[in-house]
């Protein structure tokens, strides 16, 4: 058997990418999403048609067993 190989010319997607499932644009986590902050929870927007992407908890609020840190978002 042969081992799979990757086109060199373009490198794997990255785990950390995101897509909006609206218009298709992507990024990575902590590229050019417009993030809004509410409470314990950040939403992450597509910069070009204002989709919403995700909802996360917020960086400072990592989610630990009982701390009851919970988001969620339609594109979830």
């Amino acid at each position: 058997m042969n081992p799979s190989t990757q086109p060199v010319d373009q490198p794997p997607p990255r785990k950390t990418t995101l897509y909006c499932f609206n218009c298709g644009h992507e990024s990575t986590v902590d590229g050019d999403w417009e993030i809004r902050k509410y409470g314990r929870c950040a939403d992450y927007d597509c910069p070009e048609c204002k989709t919403t992407i995700t909802t996360r908890p917020r960086t400072s609020d990592t989610l630990t067993a009982g701390n009851g840190v919970s988001c969620y978002c339609s594109g979830d």
